[in-house]
């Protein structure tokens, strides 16, 4: 429910903004299902109401969403035991917020029913198409989306996943500052997109020196042994 109470004003602003800049009401709904991606989307909105080329829009969208191959290298071990077609249908619906939540409750048990993590994931990119589609019917109500606080949402939802979920001791909390000041930094210096990506890289690098060897080993070893065994996670 938190996360889809982030995703439905976020989506609506979406809608919004993609009926104002002259979108079919089907092409915004058919972008939160199939593109499934917040920041591209915007990313691709703007670009298509400047006229931009389809390789450019597809290219933008490609490089923000470049930070899905951090999320899923590291999730990746958990679904090591999944069928293909399974892990396709994750992938597919695997999102910052699926993400950290996903990472949060693997971490508390390492065995969790496939039915529970499916039915987080369709619920909340269900809750992403409904609120796209009433940000469209409701596009000729609303002109400024800023005014009514729905573009702060996301990041309000970003920070109580952080904060209940990432920053359990110091060290999260130190991969966390530096993550967020780079990312930021990095966006000043004029990189855009690139930022995020770069940030949470060497954000990760950073936390992995300041994790002792000894639960490194530790970690990847309980990783690692329900694959070699073929049990399901």
């Amino acid at each position: 429910m938190p996360v889809m109470l982030g995703y439905v004003p976020v989506a609506f602003a979406f809608g919004v903004l993609g009926h104002t800049a002259g979108l079919p009401w089907w092409a915004s709904a058919a972008m939160s299902a199939f593109v499934y991606g917040g920041s591209s989307q915007f990313a691709a909105l703007q670009l298509l109401a400047v006229g931009a080329a389809p390789y450019a829009v597809v290219l933008t969208t490609f490089v923000v969403n470049l930070r899905h191959l951090l999320l899923s290298a590291a999730i990746a071990p958990r679904l090591a035991g999944w069928r293909r077609r399974e892990q396709a249908l994750f992938a597919y619906e695997l999102t910052d917020e699926a993400f950290a939540v996903h990472s949060a409750q693997w971490a508390e048990r390492a065995e969790r029913p496939k039915a529970e993590v499916f039915a987080f994931n369709t619920a909340v990119h269900g809750s992403w198409v409904a609120g796209t589609l009433a940000g469209v019917l409701a596009g000729d109500l609303v002109t400024d989306v800023e005014a009514l606080g729905l573009d702060y949402a996301l990041p309000a939802m970003f920070m109580a996943l952080l904060a209940a979920g990432v920053v359990a001791d110091r060290r999260g909390l130190a991969v966390a500052v530096l993550a967020g000041a780079l990312a930021v930094g990095l966006t000043l210096l004029g990189l855009e997109y690139w930022a995020v990506l770069a940030a949470a890289a060497l954000a990760a690098t950073f936390g992995l020196a300041l994790t002792p060897r000894e639960e490194r080993s530790s970690a990847l070893g309980e990783d690692a042994a329900p694959a070699e065994g073929g049990a399901g996670r």
